[in-house]
């Protein structure tokens, strides 16, 4: 394996590890809404949110560990939650509306698609710093 590729693979394996501590806190709190009768699709909405927090300093530290300043990496992160979060949203409701009638499958589903988009953004704009370019 050359390095660029060993790298490659630590970086994708920190990032499973940090994002999948991210989901878990998603999912439990999906799941611990959809318990206290909340809608399916605004439980994922806002389980995803209280997940992109820890997500964030996850990734920050432990992922890319990053020289980026916070200020810049938070304006990447934002608008990129952002649009990870409306694709978690509209994912969710296509699955679980028309194909998986269970909330946690279609959000299983979902997460998988969504982890993907994740990691090339946040390689690509908001975890890089000039000096890793």
């Amino acid at each position: 394996m050359t390095s660029s590729i060993l790298n490659l693979a630590k970086l994708a394996l920190r990032f499973l590890l940090s994002g999948g501590i991210a989901t878990l806190l998603h999912w439990a709190t999906l799941w611990g809404l959809i318990t206290l009768k909340f809608e399916p699709v605004w439980a994922s909405g806002i389980g995803a949110l209280v997940g992109a927090v820890a997500n964030y300093f996850l990734q920050y530290f432990f992922t890319f560990k990053t020289k980026r300043a916070h200020k810049q990496a938070i304006l990447a992160y934002v608008p990129t939650v952002m649009v990870s979060w409306v694709l978690n949203l509209a994912l969710f409701y296509g699955l679980y509306t028309y194909a998986l009638p269970n909330p946690m499958l279609a959000q299983v589903a979902t997460t998988g698609l969504v982890m993907v988009v994740n990691f090339v953004l946040y390689k690509k704009v908001v975890f890089r710093a000039k000096s890793d370019t």
